[in-house]
């Protein structure tokens, strides 16, 4: 059995899942809603593209405990935690002893509630490609977070977690990550430079986040989490165009879906995406392309967002799961 599912849900009817003892987090988009004071849910202010309304639901197997800890709000069960953390920005140049702060807390609080292993980390923050004091703010995002992970991590480049940096639409740090009591497995994609070994053009400290982290949660099964993957061959962004950006990121997901089918009995298949796009595309042909692809045709979410370069227009991160679950009441669960 997993631990937990995901699903997306029409965002109008996702209210009623506060009332479920097994909700590990409820993540909506959009323009953000009254804080609500309840440690799991979460907004992250990126319009939804196509017209549709759409809430992110993790489903803990059994009920959750709930809480505080260093500021972090969490949910969790026997097996994983769920912890959301924001923090605004107290002047313009702050992002990296920001970003520092923030992680430091995710580990302090992970490490004391026992689950000492961040298998994957998500991160929104604004105005991601604008310089500030000399400095891009995803490059200073990333320098605040290679300090952190440096410290908190033995063997730092084997046990980096999956990760994407997004620009949002609102002020503020925005981090939700995924933790467990036992260390997944490191993927890499042979057709791209790990991130963690890109050269310096690329900014003072590199960016430290592996591109996928493989997790047993049993003999027989696994999930994969697939860090935000881009139009990146080597170190170097291809293309200008669109759709050819997209062909790349898809042979990109190709490439890490067979490297992880190499260590799991059966095939992992897309069982979630979250598509980010730069420029307001239709999501029509980009979804119509994509199930064709990957031969699957999984819940897609797409959302208008900036990405960690200016010239990549698409940006593709998910889920993927071997062998998958059968729930009877959710035909689209992870």
């Amino acid at each position: 059995m997993f631990p937990f599912q995901v699903v997306y849900r029409d965002a109008t009817q996702a209210a009623h899942s506060l009332d479920d003892e097994r909700l590990l987090a409820l993540i909506r988009f959009g323009e953000p809603p009254v804080p609500e004071r309840d440690p799991r849910t979460g907004a992250i202010p990126l319009l939804e593209l196509g017209g549709t309304e759409t809430a992110e639901i993790w489903l803990s197997a059994r009920p959750v405990r709930t809480g505080v800890t260093h500021g972090v709000s969490h949910a969790g069960n026997d097996t994983v935690l769920f912890l959301q953390h924001r923090l605004d920005e107290y002047a313009p140049d702050a992002l990296q002893p920001l970003t520092a702060m923030a992680y430091r807390r995710l580990f302090a609080a992970a490490r004391e509630l026992g689950y000492p292993h961040l298998l994957r980390v998500w991160n929104y923050f604004p105005a991601i490609n604008q310089e500030c004091g000399g400095l891009e703010r995803y490059r200073a995002f990333c320098a605040g977070r290679h300090q952190a992970l440096v410290a908190e991590l033995t063997e730092f480049e084997t046990h980096l977690p999956a990760a994407c940096a997004i620009g949002a639409d609102e002020p503020g740090l925005r981090l939700y990550a995924l933790a467990s009591r036992i260390a997944g497995i490191q993927i890499e994609n042979p057709r791209q430079t790990s991130a963690f070994r890109y050269p310096r053009q690329y900014g003072p400290r590199s960016p430290s986040f592996s591109r996928a982290v493989l997790k047993a949660w049993g003999e027989r099964r696994h999930h994969l989490y697939i860090s935000g993957t881009a139009s990146i061959v080597g170190h170097a962004s291809r293309h200008l165009d669109p759709m050819a950006q997209l062909e790349e990121t898809l042979l990109n997901l190709q490439a890490l879906l067979a490297q992880a089918n190499r260590l799991t009995p059966e095939p992992l298949r897309p069982a979630l995406l979250k598509i980010y796009c730069r420029p307001n595309l239709d999501p029509a042909p980009l979804r119509q392309r994509i199930v064709q692809a990957l031969d699957a045709d999984p819940p897609m979410l797409f959302l208008r967002a900036d990405i960690c370069r200016r010239e990549l227009l698409i940006e593709i991160e998910g889920l993927a799961v071997g062998p998958a679950p059968v729930n009877p009441l959710q035909d689209d669960a992870l």
